[in-house]
């Protein structure tokens, strides 16, 4: 009896053992990856997006894209005492200039959807390209780039197992954003919803796309004209703290 079912348990380990390799045989290579992105967002070279937030319907996000740089106007009025806004402007992961200075916006949460480069640049966010494998999200089978089964804690990025579209980017043990209801805008298979996760905090959002591939000024990019901006106010409440924890970089 003993034999018997240590034959088994030896069998079942090498079965799986054997899908293991097999899976990561077929798991997508960076480049792969890149590629496939490339082909499908490479055009989005600009875009308008207004960020909504059903637990605090006061609260706005737009995010601009052009000139390879972002500018996002963050507009809040949670204390009952009218509008305030705070702007900031960068590239990449890296915020540029903002308004006011001590405004503690993050870089702009549309940048880690897609990146410029995206696997290098999840790379450097901690992601890491020596473990990939298969799991769900939202019961949606999903290819998970820097980390392996059963692992959810380290940085990591799930993909849609069919057409690449990213859906989880798991910033740390207890920071992720997700993106979801992908549907069509302009020719572009674009993210409509999504959720900002925080511990035990989680945060739904909505995206209204406004406009792509439109020509933006590299004016509406400058750090210096943000500096001067006198308009701005610093920016508070749940949707905003949320925001800064879930996107903040450091460890």
């Amino acid at each position: 009896m003993f034999v018997k079912k240590t034959s088994v348990l030896i069998f079942v380990l090498a079965v799986s053992l054997l899908w293991c390799s097999a899976a990561r045989a077929f798991f997508p290579s960076d480049t792969a990856i890149d590629e496939a992105l490339y082909k499908k967002y490479g055009a989005l070279t600009s875009y308008e997006a207004v960020i909504t937030f059903p637990s605090e319907p006061e609260t706005t996000l737009t995010i601009l894209r052009g000139d390879n740089h972002w500018k996002q106007t963050f507009e809040c009025n949670t204390g009952g005492n009218g509008t305030i806004t705070a702007k900031s402007v960068g590239q990449y992961f890296k915020t540029e200039a903002q308004c006011p200075v001590e405004g503690n916006l993050p870089f702009s949460l549309l940048q880690l959807w897609i990146p410029d480069d995206p696997t290098s640049e999840w790379i450097s966010l901690g992601v890491t390209n020596s473990s990939r494998s298969y799991g769900f999200t939202d019961d949606s089978p999903a290819f998970v780039f820097g980390a392996e089964p059963g692992d959810d804690s380290s940085p990591q990025v799930f993909f849609d197992n069919e057409n690449f579209a990213p859906l989880k980017i798991v910033l740390g043990s207890s920071k992720a954003i997700t993106f979801g209801t992908y549907t069509k805008f302009a020719g572009f298979i674009l993210p409509h919803s999504g959720s900002l996760i925080v511990e035990e905090e989680t945060v739904d959002f909505k995206i209204e796309w406004r406009g792509v591939r439109r020509k933006i000024s590299p004016a509406v990019f400058s750090a210096a004209a943000i500096k001067k901006d006198a308009g701005c106010g610093k920016a508070s409440g749940h949707v905003f703290d949320v925001l800064k924890k879930c996107l903040s970089l450091k460890p």
